[in-house]
């Protein structure tokens, strides 16, 4: 059985190892299709949370899965399909609480519960046949247009966030708790405007009144600004993932950042658990304005999948 270093450590190792290669698996582009989306239990309709996230999505970028519609070996079975013969599942992670007794220096037994970190295999649909999970295949629309971002616009508004336009810079303003954007019209494209806002909006989300992260984060030190910026730029698009927006195709900003995130990663392999994590509540809580956000998902709800 792996320890719980060596199970970080390899989630880390095949993030890092996207990020190397150009493909960070939180920036996907996304079609007009039924069934894309975030990672969701097909039998829960609950979606994946925290690192689990961005392993899925990174599966799937891998293979070429198109659904968002995952499950375990038996839960498949039971919604009446069958995993292909030769096929490989996926990894996922959750925290199974420990309950043990032990002595207190006065002698006396006591019972005290800690959580270890456990591993999961799922499917995703693409991998499955059977007439049972059908309805969950890919269904190609007509690309999106504008008029279909509209829900972007309602999660962004729902917020009452301070959001000022003009200028040449993109950023919020903790002292302020303001958004800066420049005007609509200064964006290469519609989907680059709508991931920077929500970039900005996950920022937005650690404000001391709202998720009080930002101060929390600052025991990263001279890296709490990398580390910062992937919280933001994983939980932006998450965001942009909710509401079906494509993401761009270019990275040239990201890649300014690569340097930074790949330090606070080479350093602390709980890192990118922690920020994945902390990107899921932001956004989750940003659309909670919204919609109602439900809990985690999958075989293992009786556990708290993502937390660290």
């Amino acid at each position: 059985m792996l320890t719980q270093g060596e199970i970080r450590q390899q989630i880390t190792d095949k993030i890092v190892a996207a990020i190397k290669a150009g493909t960070p698996p939180w920036r996907k582009t996304w079609r007009s299709n039924g069934n894309c989306g975030t990672p969701t239990n097909a039998v829960s309709n609950k979606g994946y949370r925290g690192i689990n996230i961005l392993l899925l999505e990174l599966a799937a970028l891998e293979r070429g899965y198109e659904s968002r519609w995952w499950a375990s070996y038996r839960q498949w079975q039971n919604l009446g399909g069958q995993v292909r013969r030769g096929e490989h599942g996926t990894q996922i992670v959750f925290y199974r609480p420990i309950v043990r007794k032990v002595m207190d220096d006065a002698g006396e037994e006591k019972t005290e519960s800690f959580p270890i970190l456990r591993t999961w295999t799922i499917f995703n649909v693409a991998q499955v046949e059977g007439d049972g999970v059908e309805r969950l295949r890919s269904i190609n629309h007509a690309p999106a247009n504008f008029v279909d971002y509209t829900p972007a616009e309602q999660v962004i508004a729902a917020t009452r966030a301070d959001i000022r336009f003009g200028g040449n810079r993109a950023f919020y303003q903790p002292g302020g708790d303001f958004i800066q954007l420049p005007p609509k019209d200064s964006f290469l494209g519609q989907h680059e405007f709508y991931h920077t806002s929500h970039h900005e909006l996950a920022h937005w989300s650690g404000h001391e009144s709202r998720l009080n992260r930002l101060s929390k984060n600052a025991r990263f030190g001279d890296r709490a600004y990398a580390f910062e910026e992937l919280v933001a730029e994983i939980g932006g698009c998450f965001l942009s993932n909710e509401t079906g927006i494509p993401q761009s195709d270019d990275l040239s900003n990201q890649h300014a950042y690569l340097g930074h995130w790949l330090e606070v990663l080479g350093n602390d392999p709980n890192a990118i658990i922690r920020a994945s994590s902390q990107a899921s509540a932001a956004s989750d809580f940003i659309l909670s304005f919204s919609r109602k956000i439900e809990g985690g998902a999958g075989e293992e709800e009786e556990t708290v999948a993502g937390v660290v």
